[in-house]
């Protein structure tokens, strides 16, 4: 026994999903301590506001973030599989120079919507100044699109070239800054502001150690990365809307995945009370921490399934992706079922009294929907890699249109609990995708035309 656990975490998949497991843990667990902290520095109602400054940042942050880092770290991922340097380069100039046009895009955006939509959507439930407010802050955010542009390109060079314990490193490093200079601002201003300053602060300095790490990198005798100046002189003429057309096909959807996960029920529970977006965010984080038992699954799987695809190893690509994805979906779904006998005394033990119930509740309605999700940790590279995002849209938007008038209407039924059990719906969908892909990988025509 001994021996086969020494062999496996010599495998390098392995040992970088162990090495991602454990920064995705401190990732939840400073998420976790945060929330409390802040519970009772602001209270139910001032969490609240913070969190939806958040969420509205995110509509615009993650149309960029999610769709265009995961295009590029499967293109990165192939390249570096066949040797092709100047690829790697032209990939990077690309996230650097989509990052830089569409922050600046989005400041300029934010300036003018962000404060005005609050003042219309929460002007009838907030003071008109807390309104405006909540839409500054969120504005606020919005610069870290721009901040952020070096820390990107450094987390995606690491995680496409699988240096995965540099990778770790810099999120690790990044969540305990932003830990602090969170906490410290709402200490300083007594007020959700000075945890939006936190959250851009702490982006500056992530984006500052993230350059000192790609220099180290470059040094450690590893895989081919280029320098900043190689990238920066490429970057003015790489064409945007080459790249753009899967980033953004692949952003939208996420940005889709993200509204009704995250955005959707925060809007609707904004409706019924600010302290209700506050318990479910909270209730999303502590069942974050069950999900650590796949981060690092699903971190590491886009690179390592680009690796078989850059070879046309189609056998290897599905014995990959069936085995990802059944021994993160049966760990996750133990994790969950042990979270929820935890769930209640760690509520109780480091949140106010008024938290327990309402969180509890959450939390044992999430998991309903998160274990089925747990099945689906493969899911995007697949999509990605095997070109397939169109069927990928396709059951989204199937999904969304079965979904969204449920939602609706539980909602209207139970006004703070019915958008908690509309995501844990929504997150029941993956279980159609999770069909849809076994079928397609049981024809077997696919491994001869990935050979020609």
């Amino acid at each position: 026994m001994r021996a086969k656990i020494r062999s496996a975490l010599k495998r390098k998949f392995v040992a970088d999903t162990l090495t991602l497991q454990l920064s995705g843990f401190l990732t939840q667990a400073s998420g976790f301590v945060s929330s409390a902290l802040l519970a009772f520095a602001l209270g139910a109602h001032g969490q609240g506001l913070y969190v939806m400054a958040v969420t509205l940042q995110a509509l615009l942050f993650n149309l960029v973030s999610v769709g265009v880092i995961q295009a590029t770290v499967s293109q990165i991922a192939s390249a570096t599989a066949r040797g092709l340097d100047a690829k790697v380069t032209a990939w990077l100039a690309f996230l650097v120079k989509t990052y830089v046009v569409t922050g600046t895009l989005m400041i300029g955006i934010g300036y003018f919507a962000l404060p005005e939509l609050c003042e219309r959507v929460y002007g009838d439930d907030l003071p008109a100044e807390e309104a405006r407010s909540l839409g500054v802050w969120a504005w606020w955010l919005a610069w870290w699109i721009l901040i952020d542009t070096p820390r990107a390109a450094t987390h995606v060079a690491f995680h496409a070239t699988r240096r995965m314990k540099s990778s770790a490193q810099l999120d690790a490093a990044h969540e305990l800054v932003r830990l602090f200079l969170t906490v410290a601002g709402v200490v300083i201003t007594n007020s959700p502001a000075g945890a939006v300053i936190g959250e851009v602060a702490s982006r500056v300095a992530a984006s500052f150690l993230a350059l000192q790490m790609y220099a180290a990198a470059r040094r450690d005798g590893g895989t081919h990365l280029p320098r900043w100046r190689e990238i920066l002189a490429v970057a003015p003429g790489i064409p945007l809307l080459k790249g753009l057309r899967m980033g953004l096909r692949l952003g939208l959807l996420k940005n889709a995945t993200t509204f009704f996960i995250n955005v959707l029920p925060r809007l609707l529970l904004s409706g019924t009370s600010f302290a209700w977006v506050a318990y479910f965010n909270i209730a999303q984080k502590m069942m974050g921490l069950a999900t650590t038992a796949m981060q690092g699954v699903s971190r590491n799987v886009l690179p390592a399934l680009a690796e078989k695809r850059g070879k046309n190893d189609f056998e290897g690509f599905r014995k990959l992706y069936w085995r990802a994805s059944l021994i993160g979906g049966g760990a996750i779904a133990v994790a969950i079922g042990l979270g929820l006998l935890i769930a209640r005394p760690l509520i109780v033990r480091f949140y106010p009294d008024d938290y327990a119930e309402p969180v509890f509740l959450c939390c044992c309605i999430l998991a309903l929907g998160m274990i089925p999700t747990g099945f689906g940790i493969a899911l995007d590279p697949f999509y990605i890699l095997t070109n397939k995002l169109k069927a990928n849209l396709t059951l989204a938007l199937i999904g969304a249109i079965v979904t969204i008038p449920i939602n609706v209407y539980w909602t209207l039924l139970w006004p703070e609990t019915g958008p908690v059990w509309g995501q844990a719906l929504y997150l029941s969908w993956s279980l159609v995708h999770f069909i849809y892909i076994g079928l397609w990988l049981r024809e077997k025509r696919h491994a001869t035309e990935w050979v020609h």
